[in-house]
């Protein structure tokens, strides 16, 4: 992931992920990451029908320690087909 940031351009996870950690944004932030993500993937296996995909998402501690994480996982595959 990355952040296209208007002053001081594209910053890297570890320019901003600490923060969010810190200010909680996230669990949103990782929801997101695992709805688009899903969403590529769903695309990706359209486009090419006769592969194997396997994709892999990062989640934070906070996220891991959700009880609604398998839900929010089963949500973003139900949401991408």
């Amino acid at each position: 992931m990355r952040w296209q940031h208007p002053e001081r351009g594209l910053l890297t996870p570890v320019d901003f992920i600490a923060i969010a950690e810190e200010t909680h944004l996230i669990v949103a932030l990782g929801g997101w990451v695992l709805t688009e993500a899903c969403r590529q993937g769903a695309a990706w296996q359209v486009q090419y029908p006769n592969k194997t995909l396997k994709l892999s998402v990062n989640v934070s501690p906070k996220q891991l320690a959700r009880a609604e994480l398998v839900d929010d996982v089963a949500a973003a595959i139900s949401e991408a087909d």
